[in-house]
């Protein structure tokens, strides 16, 4: 059971400081009155997303990489003019799981709706699964330079089998500007370090336990996230996450046609 929730967890939203891609930069740390960096061109490109991009992210674990998911995203804009950016996570095999509304202000990225699609086997239908966001800043755009500073993101969810729930709280911290290769081209990025705690119950078997991750993150500049690597306390395992494409709309279609 606690394998099965640990992959579930894996498609979840989610240390070490990257070798060779990510680097220190000598380049000062960009301030805003001193106490704080301006990270909003360091996010997804949001307002070049108006045409829809999709993102795919490789697992490497132990050496070994695997496709780990397809990330699409596109602006929308609401009727008074609100700006907000859709995600739709898909798996390997094209099937979409996750489904995120964030809303873009100018202090940063907040989330507005939050869920998982499972398909039920015997109902033959896609069940939506519900997450509660409790404390929703996933992303500011004005971080502290103060170490001690976190930005704390809380939600509880439902998992299929429909008696498993689970409560996220993630403290992300700005860390420091950093460089990263992606496709032979040396980007400025960011790093944040975030500390994920998950509370897990089973309230069909009675059981109940804990789980607590570490992960680095990196945000390259005019792309997003490009790298994330994760330790899961108890475990010699460290997880790393990397982008490796992107595709247009059609490009993405080409290559479902390709497999399916």
């Amino acid at each position: 059971m606690r394998y099965i929730i640990s992959c579930l967890l894996l498609i979840f939203i989610s240390s070490c400081q990257p070798k060779e891609s990510a680097e220190n930069t000598e380049d000062p740390i960009q301030e805003v009155d001193n106490s704080t960096f301006y990270t909003k061109e360091y996010y997804y490109p949001i307002e070049s997303l108006s045409e829809e991009k999709i993102y795919e992210y490789v697992l490497e674990i132990e050496g070994q990489s695997y496709l780990s998911h397809y990330l699409s995203l596109k602006k929308e804009l609401g009727e008074d003019g609100s700006i907000f950016l859709t995600s739709k996570y898909y798996a390997p095999d094209f099937k979409q799981n996750q489904e995120i509304k964030e809303w873009i202000i100018k202090d940063g990225v907040i989330t507005q709706e939050y869920k998982f699609l499972v398909f039920d086997s015997t109902s033959q239908t896609v069940k939506e699964y519900p997450n509660e966001v409790n404390q929703n800043v996933v992303f500011p755009f004005y971080a502290s330079l103060d170490s001690v500073m976190a930005y704390r993101f809380v939600c509880e969810m439902k998992l299929p089998p429909d008696f498993l729930t689970v409560k996220l709280v993630r403290d992300r911290k700005f860390n420091k500007k950093v460089s990263y290769t992606y496709k032979d081209e040396a980007l400025e990025a960011i790093a944040f370090t975030a500390t994920d705690l998950y509370d897990i119950e089973n309230t069909e078997g009675g059981g109940f336990w804990d789980q607590k991750k570490a992960t680095i993150e990196v945000y390259a500049k005019g792309v997003g996230l490009v790298y994330k690597e994760t330790k899961t306390a108890g475990s010699e395992t460290t997880e790393i996450e990397r982008l490796s494409t992107i595709y247009s709309v059609e490009e993405f279609e080409a290559l479902k046609s390709k497999y399916q």
